[in-house]
């Protein structure tokens, strides 16, 4: 074949290609508008039962408590057990309901009769912590039922129980290897409580990297106890570079979730930080919380607003009186004040 032959072959050969392409495309485009005239007629499914699940943990996440509540109902009404657990999680914590142990056990109750495992170790630990002697046995049963079935909250509650001694004999080293398994496959409450065991050396060598890293997890999630130490980690530059500013913000979560000691940190930061803008008006509000919860950090910081007059009218006498209730409870930190204060 001649070179001009040649050229000429490969000239139609590309024209051929092209046409063949535009052939496609045109054929793509017809298939793909008559496709979305059909979705766009039709009815959406309505959400699964999962679906409704995951959005009411993205909302709770998100401190969004009362549209938490309404996602995690309509997944248990398409019988999710999973929610039927979350809704007595709510009760328990007393987010976006008022909190009562009676109506988690309700919840949780419903979670363990559909058979699984992990309400049945909700409901169990429910059970030990607040039952009777004859509940506490039966809530063991429950729990270690929920491990032998692979259960991650049963081995976080079976864990803190032997972490605590109530109702099985104290062991730290198995409360520490139950903690790991069950934090090393998501459970957040087992991040959360193993991260606090790093943090303090309890029961395990203490280790601030480890504990940082178990705390930014579950703090992430939405536990407010490790909302509340991590940002104490930050306050106190504690394993990490201080800052004030991350410290105010993990307690504020804390705080919204209604943990005491996040009240009461973040009215501390409130009162004297050189980092975030002083707020004495908020932080008496926070204070007056966390002391009517029963929070001595909350109620020695009040004790000290009425004795300078920060936030609040002074008033010598209730600073005082508050300072001598909480010495006589044991408060290093008030009978130390009073005796370098001679009151």
């Amino acid at each position: 074949m001649r070179f001009s032959e040649l050229i000429v072959a490969r000239v139609l050969f590309g024209l051929v290609l092209k046409l063949c392409a535009a052939l496609f495309f045109s054929l793509a485009l017809t298939a793909a508008h008559a496709s979305s005239h059909e979705t766009a007629s039709a009815e959406p499914a309505p959400p699964s039962a999962a679906q409704w699940f995951a959005q009411g943990q993205v909302a709770l996440v998100g401190g969004l408590f009362d549209e938490s509540l309404q996602m995690f109902r309509k997944a248990a009404a398409l019988g999710s057990s999973a929610a039927l657990a979350a809704i007595g999680d709510l009760h328990q914590a007393g987010l976006g309901v008022e909190r009562s142990e009676r109506e988690a056990l309700v919840w949780y109750r419903k979670a363990a009769a559909t058979g699984d495992a992990e309400g049945q170790a909700r409901l169990g630990l429910a059970l030990v912590r607040n039952g009777t002697a004859a509940e506490l046995k039966t809530g063991l049963s429950l729990i270690r039922q929920a491990v032998a079935a692979n259960s991650s909250f049963g081995q976080y509650a079976l864990g803190a129980l032997h972490l605590q001694g109530k109702g099985v004999p104290r062991d730290v080293d198995l409360a520490a290897s139950l903690l790991d398994a069950a934090a090393s496959r998501g459970e957040v409450l087992a991040q959360s409580l193993l991260g606090q065991m790093y943090l303090d050396g309890n029961g395990v060598q203490q280790h601030s990297a480890m504990a940082f890293e178990l705390l930014s997890e579950a703090a992430r999630q939405g536990d407010a106890v490790a909302q509340s130490r991590l940002g104490a980690m930050f306050a106190d530059g504690w394993g990490v570079e201080r800052n004030e500013h991350e410290a105010a913000y993990w307690f504020e979560r804390a705080a919204e979730r209604g943990n005491l000691d996040g009240q009461a940190q973040l009215a501390v930061l409130l009162l004297d930080s050189q980092q975030v803008r002083v707020d004495p008006l908020k932080a008496i509000d926070l204070l007056r919380q966390a002391a009517a919860g029963g929070n001595t950090l909350a109620q020695f910081h009040l004790a000290l607003c009425f004795l300078e007059g920060r936030g609040v009218p002074q008033d010598p006498a209730q600073g005082q009186s508050l300072l001598r209730q909480l010495a006589k409870a044991g408060l290093p930190e008030a009978s130390t004040y009073l005796r370098e204060h001679s009151l």
